[in-house]
């Protein structure tokens, strides 16, 4: 919970690979390797950094904290607590919508499931294509290789088909 802290949010964004990949652990994680009341103790300070910077005039009471954590918590425990925090720091700068007045935990929740689970699923997709792609070109060159090899020691590529296999 220290190093986890609210101060970390700005990291987040500029590591945004980092936050997405890295090797943070899960709100699941954290409820496994501590107890299961870890996540929800480690949410609301994240969430109480949010209403303090958005200044509305009503702000989420304790017992609003402590649902909301607990339902960022069951909904969306596959998360890692750095994703948490880039999506509260994109809260801040603007990107899910503002609160008029009061900190309305439905909105938190709505942006979360409909915005950043979108964010995430496409930057996901991004990475696996880029990584198949990459292994696609790598397959490539190896067999470049192999045919420039095998060109070189005067021999085919593949075996002719009209010959039978060498049973050695």
């Amino acid at each position: 919970m220290r190093v986890m802290n609210p101060g970390l949010q700005q990291y987040c964004a500029e590591h945004k690979d980092r936050a997405y990949f890295g090797t943070a652990p899960t709100l699941v994680i954290l409820r496994h390797a501590y107890h299961d009341e870890a996540a929800t103790m480690w949410l609301p300070p994240q969430l109480y950094d949010l209403c303090e910077y958005c200044g509305v005039k009503e702000k989420l009471d304790k017992n609003q904290l402590k649902q909301l954590a607990r339902t960022i918590a069951s909904e969306f425990g596959f998360l890692k607590v750095s994703e948490i925090m880039l999506f509260l720091h994109h809260f801040k700068a603007g990107r899910y919508g503002r609160f008029y007045g009061a900190i309305d935990p439905m909105i938190i929740i709505m942006a979360l499931r409909q915005n950043f689970m979108h964010e995430r699923a496409a930057t996901i997709e991004k990475r696996e294509c880029a990584e198949r792609q990459a292994e696609w070109q790598a397959h490539c060159r190896l067999v470049a290789e192999q045919r420039a090899q095998a060109r070189a020691a005067g021999r085919p590529m593949y075996p002719r088909m009209d010959t039978p296999p060498d049973p050695h």
